[in-house]
């Protein structure tokens, strides 16, 4: 009689760590700095690879849509450094359900700002 639940714990572990296992396969990272007049992006997966297709959305600090472009083929993307009064919120959506963000506060950016000058 014990076997059983004991054999269920185990099949559930292995599904719940397959399950997590698969969820960061996928998992993308978002990068954005000032360079100049522009807002550089980098998107990143998991070993170093880069995704090839992608479009990226800059909302403003209320939220308010900007811009939206496409990720280059190196897995990167600019835009010009302007409206940034209220800051950005730079998504970047590869498809599927994979999406990640980056904040840039107007402090991060007029820091980044004050750096290159």
């Amino acid at each position: 009689m014990l076997r059983f639940p004991t054999t269920r714990c185990a099949l559930s572990m292995l599904v719940a760590l397959a399950i997590a296992q698969s969820a960061t396969a996928h998992q993308l990272s978002v990068f954005a700095w000032v360079e100049g007049n522009s807002v550089l992006v980098e998107a990143h997966l998991p070993k170093g690879k880069r995704p090839k297709l992608g479009d990226v959305l800059v909302y403003d600090g209320e939220d308010q849509l900007l811009l939206k472009t496409g990720l280059q083929p190196d897995g990167t993307a600019s835009f010009p450094l302007d409206h940034w009064e209220t800051g950005y919120r730079i998504v970047v959506d590869i498809g599927h359900g994979h999406q990640a963000y980056w904040i840039m506060t107007p402090y991060d950016i007029q820091q980044q700002r004050d750096g290159l000058q």
